[in-house]
This record gives structure tokens, sequence and C-alpha cells, in this order.
């Protein structure tokens, strides 16, 4: 279950962060060399002198670059002249048009039907070298499928999970089609395992903060323990509040971003867009931190303490209630199809218990303590 949430919001932020991306278009700069935008083409007669990084839904050269080709987008189409490399980073990628260089792809799909005077690196889904392509150097891939009908003139090396073949290779072939690997259920040992190594992660998480931060440990599970009602209901709205703080991180990049880029200011945009990226991957962190060890840890204190029914104020009586209280949760995690879901109650028991610690008035007042000693 934890596997599941962690893959969750970490494809969570990375969509963000891949929605984002498109809003932040720029002016062209650097004269031409740089170009953003929905669609960018150099047109039919047009040359670019020089080296060209272009980026966009899609970017198309029919006209001549005169250097190397560095392209990212939805998709990229060379039917024209690039004398130099071509590195590609897109949802597809069309060659139709001559690669004076080598060319490096890394894309959903890859079709080369023209020319490309050296290497050509693909790492791909599906690529098909078509029968009128040519590759003057060698041919390294790896691919979902490769369909390689063209003329290569050195060698190819790759690996795939389907390989057909119906052009020509001057050097050596060394092609390795891998097999899907059988999906096999987990034995008792690997379960077993599993259920160790989670064991020990949440445990030494656990002594480090009753080491370093013991008042935090303990008031957290004081709160699971005497106040469980509110610290799961807190731990709840404090899910969705993360997720939220994620999101107006990333809309209040794009914001920025999209109003300095309006006003020419290029660096600043690029600024803004890695701090934004910065402080989201940080807050990720944090909260994959909190919700899958510290909060387990706060849930397995004050179930240790139920346990041994007595204080912890020492670290040893701590320690042993920790051991012991994390033990549980994670056995009753493992418990075969209602695990997952106590598992994600204890979370939200644990995240709204370290929460309710933030709530003001906690703090004893100074103030009496100084009166006494005074008088």
């Amino acid at each position: 279950m934890h596997r599941r949430w962690m893959k969750l919001a970490v494809l969570v932020a990375v969509a963000l962060v891949a929605l984002a991306a498109p809003a932040v278009a720029q002016q062209t700069e650097l004269g031409g060399k740089v170009r953003n935008g929905r669609e960018v083409t150099v047109a039919s007669g047009e040359t670019v002198q020089g080296d060209l990084i272009a980026s966009g839904g899609t970017v198309r050269v029919d006209g001549r670059v005169d250097g190397d080709l560095v392209a990212t987008g939805g998709q990229v189409i060379v039917a024209g002249t690039v004398t130099g490399d071509v590195l590609v980073g897109a949802g597809s990628t069309t060659i139709s048009g001559e690669v004076g260089g080598d060319l490096r792809a890394g894309v959903g799909q890859a079709r080369v039907e023209g020319r490309v005077g050296e290497d050509v690196l693909l790492g791909a889904g599906q690529a098909t070298i078509a029968s009128g392509a040519q590759i003057g150097g060698d041919l390294i891939f790896g691919t979902g499928r490769m369909q390689m009908d063209g003329t290569v003139t050195g060698s190819v090396v790759g690996s795939t999970g389907n390989y057909a073949r119906g052009g020509s290779v001057g050097g050596s072939q060394r092609v390795n089609i891998q097999q899907p690997e059988e999906r096999r259920e987990p034995t008792p040992a690997d379960r077993a395992v599993d259920v160790v190594r989670r064991y020990v992660s949440i445990l030494v998480v656990g002594v480090l903060l009753l080491w370093l931060l013991p008042r935090l440990l303990r008031g957290g599970a004081d709160n699971a323990s005497g106040r469980p009602l509110p610290s799961f209901g807190v731990g709840a709205l404090g899910f969705v509040a993360a997720i939220v703080a994620m999101v107006l991180v990333v809309l209040a990049t794009v914001l920025v971003a999209v109003v300095l880029g309006l006003l020419t200011l290029g660096s600043l945009t690029g600024m803004t867009v890695f701090a934004g990226i910065l402080v989201l991957a940080v807050l990720l962190f944090l909260f994959l931190l909190g919700l899958f060890f510290v909060a387990q840890a706060t849930v397995g204190l004050a179930l240790g303490r139920l346990v041994l029914r007595g204080e912890d104020r020492s670290f040893g009586r701590g320690l042993g209630a920790l051991a012991l209280g994390v033990l549980v949760v994670v056995l009753v995690a493992a418990v075969p199809v209602v695990g997952g879901w106590l598992e994600a109650l204890l979370v939200l028991l644990g995240l709204g218990a370290l929460l309710l610690l933030a709530r003001p008035g906690r703090r004893q007042p100074i103030e009496p303590s100084v009166s006494k000693i005074t008088s």
C-alpha cells in the first residue's frame, strides 16, 4: 500500500511539472539560436548559422541548420538538413531529411527515413529504420520494438523486446531480444524479508527522532493515544493540504515565470522555474518522509506504551516501547487484504498527531516560574 502511495505522489508531482513546463514560453532569444513556443519551425529556405536549441509542442526543421540541433517537445521532425549532431527528447521524432553527424534520441516513437552520416543512438518504446534510411556509422538502441529495414554501414548493437530485420548491416550484429518475465507471486520468505526491511527502516527513523527530537516524537505519541479521533481528522486534512500546497507551488511558479517571460527576462524565468522545482522536490521529500516513516514511528511509540503500560521518559524505555510498537504497526500492515487499509488509517493517525503539536497555546508560560524564583 505504501509503495502505491509513493508512486502516486511522485507521479502527481512529475505530471504537475510536465503540465507547467509548456506554459513557460519565451520569445526568441540570442539571434534565433534559442527558440521556444507552441510550434517552432525552421522554414524551407531558411538557414540557421551555428547551433540551434528548440523547445515546443512541435519542432520542425524544413530548412538548414549549420551546426548541432538540440530539440525537445511533443513532436520533433527533421525534414531538412542538419550539418552537425541532433539530440532529441520528445514524444515522437521523424528524421526524413539529412543529419551530418550523430543522431541521439530519447523518445516514445522514433522513425528514421533519411540519411544520418554517423552513429544513431535510440532509446524508444518503438523505433523504425525505414527501407530508404541510410546510417553511416553504428546503430545502437534500447527499445521495446525495433523494425530495421534500412542500410547500416557499421554495426548494430541493441536490446529490444521484438526485433525484425529486413535491411543490410555492414558490420557485426549483436541484438539482445528480451523475453518478458513471468510475474510470480511473492513467497512467504519474500513477504517476511519485506516486513523486516520495513521494520528496520521505520525503527531507524524512530530512533533518530527519539534521540534528536524526543519532544516531537513523544508529543505526537501522546496525541495519538490521548486524542485519536482529532488526530485522525487532522491527519486526513493535512494529507489533502500537503497535496494542495504542492499544486500551489507549481501554479505560483508558472505564474511568476509567465510574467517574467512577458517582460523578456529570460534568465530570471529559468531561475524561477528551477527554484519552483527545487521547492516542490523538498516538499515532496518531507511529505513522503513524514507519511511513511515519521507518522508510523509515532503510532508505534504510542502502541508500545499501551503494551508496556509504563512511562518512557528515559531513552532506554522509550526505545523498548518504540521497537515493540513499530513491530505491531508493521505486522498489522502485512495482514492480507485489509493490511493496506489499516496501514493507511495508522498513517493518518500519526500524521494528525504530529500536526496537532503545531496548535497554539502548547507552551507553558514562563512568568509564574520566574515570579516564584524572585519571590
